[in-house]
């Protein structure tokens, strides 16, 4: 079997690559990153402990806003 090289520049590339449904395009991440499974899994696990954590706290992570959800970060990493 012979072998074609096409030169395609980066930006139609790029361009394709964003007209990909995004069930594609996670297959395409999992592809050129190792370890996104283990990265996807250490996000989930952070999401579920901060929501956790604002539970016990008498809070809904989902209904803070950016500011609530940073000062209950940092009394977390503050305290002793």
């Amino acid at each position: 079997m012979e072998t074609v090289t096409l030169e395609i520049p980066e930006s139609q590339l790029v361009e394709w690559v964003q007209r990909l449904s995004p069930s594609v395009k996670q297959s395409l991440l999992r592809a050129l990153i190792p370890g996104m499974d283990a990265l996807e899994q250490l996000l989930q696990y952070g999401n579920e402990r901060i929501r956790d954590v604002a539970a016990r706290r008498g809070m809904d992570w989902d209904s803070l806003n950016e500011q609530q959800r940073e000062k209950l970060i940092d009394e977390i990493l503050h305290e002793a």
